[in-house]
């Protein structure tokens, strides 16, 4: 018997979570990689654009998957920000465990997202929808946009888009935490610093990845504990969700954004049991709650993206702690992820340290493969 349906730009981690909590899943996603085939029951992979997924082809794999699996539910994780509508087309067909399309439009909408904030009285950078005249410390974004592909510097772009939008930028450290909510009640399940990659001068504020904070100061936690419960209580958050936020170079925080859905980073908060099932339990749809206890390793993963368009042998062997492997004789075209890597140690800096050897290794590996072919 498959239980869960799951619909994701990237289904792995979910996969994994779900599999975790002894699930059985189908999964459909952009990449349809070996990890999450050994995963899943069936894979399927997705047509993605700048408009979101291919609807008619979406649904169209969908109503046969439901078919075959009566009783089947609908988790969702990132690629429906920008058409929430596709949404009620999946609740036809199934029982679909997420966030209303009120809830995420109003959150991934910039104007929105800042009304919200001001009424919590929460610092957010300051947005417009109409072009500075002086592009000087402003950047240009895409509404619903994931990832930070979509972030440039103004002063380096000519025509913007209609569904872009303009922030002033904020030095400092950009973090983020991970959060289970129901109803007016939050709970902060851990926090992370992000990774960003100068790898590509056309994509600046690219994400590269995260580690997990261990210690993170008690007024911080009070603080971050008040941020959210303020926002959960004005717009009814249901389910695992992610905040990005800036700590600025006074120490304040500046909230960037809000994401009404599994964040990539919960995957380094699983020591303790299956967010997939919190999740669940956050909809009503199991009774197992988050056994969630503070400590362990330290945990880090970073996305190793290809510099140029990279060939896959059948004959390459991935070291156990690299995730989402693309499948063997597959072309993975320049500036996309190859596949993720991940480390773990005892403190934040050695995480970094691990990682970062990690990472050689794999380009190390993926080169020589270049050279071979």
């Amino acid at each position: 018997m498959t239980d869960f349906l799951i619909i994701a730009r990237s289904g792995r981690a979910l996969a994994a979570s779900a599999k975790r909590a002894g699930y059985n899943v189908c999964v459909m996603d952009c990449f349809a990689d070996a990890d999450t085939i050994a995963l899943s029951e069936s894979t399927l992979q997705l047509a993605y654009k700048c408009s979101g997924f291919v609807a008619e082809s979406l649904l169209t794999q969908t109503r046969a998957i439901v078919a075959r699996h009566p009783g089947i539910k609908i988790v969702v994780g990132t690629g429906f920000e920008v058409n929430t509508g596709l949404l009620d087309a999946l609740r036809d067909l199934a029982p679909v465990l997420s966030n209303s399309n009120n809830t995420i439009a109003t959150l991934k909408d910039p104007i929105s997202l800042c009304a919200v904030l001001g009424r919590a009285a929460v610092r957010y950078p300051t947005t417009s929808l109409t072009r500075p005249t002086d592009a000087t410390g402003w950047l240009v974004k895409k509404a619903g946009g994931i990832g930070g592909a979509h972030v440039r510097w103004l002063s380096q772009v000519g025509n913007v888009a209609a569904d872009c939008y303009y922030q002033k930028y904020i030095s400092g450290i950009v973090a983020s935490a991970v959060f289970l909510a129901r109803g007016p009640h939050a709970e902060i399940v851990g926090f992370n610093r992000q990774l960003q990659t100068d790898q590509f001068t056309d994509m600046p504020f690219l994400f590269q990845g995260a580690v997990r904070l261990n210690t993170v100061a008690e007024q911080h936690r009070q603080d971050m504990q008040a941020i959210i419960d303020k926002i959960t209580q004005q717009v009814s958050l249901t389910g695992l969700c992610g905040i990005d936020y800036i700590i600025d170079e006074t120490g304040e925080i500046v909230v960037l954004e809000l994401n009404p859905r599994p964040p990539s980073t919960f995957v380094l908060h699983e020591q303790a049991g299956s967010l997939f099932e919190a999740h669940l339990a956050c909809f009503g749809a199991s009774k197992v709650g988050w056994p969630f206890k503070e400590g362990g390793k330290c945990s880090a993963y970073a996305i190793y993206y290809a510099n140029q368009a990279v060939q896959i042998s059948n004959t390459t062997t991935w070291p156990a702690w690299v995730k989402d492997r693309p499948g063997k004789d597959t072309c993975v075209a320049a500036e996309f992820p190859v596949c993720t890597v991940y480390a773990e140690a005892g403190t934040t800096e050695n995480a970094m340290a691990v990682l970062q050897q990690r990472l050689i290794m794999i380009d190390a590996i993926v080169t020589a493969q270049q050279h071979a072919a």
